[in-house]
């Protein structure tokens, strides 16, 4: 993606002349939202896919770390009260768990170099938790639909 050359280094630049913003620190291009997509994985497991995206809504390939937890509001205000029965984290070879801040519920994650992550999360309950994440750069709230795409 191109982006305008005036003042890159801190600020805004705008993609090919268009109107959404992508945010530069550092000379960097930095996420401004995350997109959320999910598949069902095996029994009981579902596989929500976190993409890092820029001001365009572009995927970013980058790797950054992003707090990640379950929620029981579309608006990912709050932590679940609903412990998923068996583990919330990230798939094999799909990002890392850095540190789990509360059990089956709360995470910090870092996504690949291409700006994934790929958190499993298995309950026997297929629970409609929302997943619900911090971007990493403007601190803003993304949350994913309920979740439905457990596996059979």
């Amino acid at each position: 993606m191109a982006y305008s050359t005036y003042n890159t280094n801190n600020g805004f630049a705008q993609a090919g002349g268009g109107t959404a913003n992508a945010l530069f620190l550092n000379s960097k291009l930095t996420p401004n939202s995350i997109s959320f997509a999910q598949a069902a994985g095996g029994a009981n497991v579902a596989e929500v896919t976190l993409q890092l995206l820029d001001g365009a809504g572009n995927a970013l390939e980058r790797a950054m770390n992003v707090e990640i937890w379950l929620s029981d509001a579309a608006t990912g205000l709050g932590i679940t009260g609903t412990t998923a029965s068996g583990t919330v984290t990230a798939k094999t070879a799909s990002g890392t768990v850095l540190t789990a801040l509360t059990a089956k519920k709360h995470i910090i994650a870092q996504t690949k170099t291409d700006g994934t992550f790929i958190l499993e999360i298995t309950d026997t309950g297929n629970t409609g938790f929302y997943v619900a994440a911090t971007c990493p750069t403007t601190g803003e709230i993304v949350v994913s639909d309920a979740i439905t795409a457990y596996g059979a």
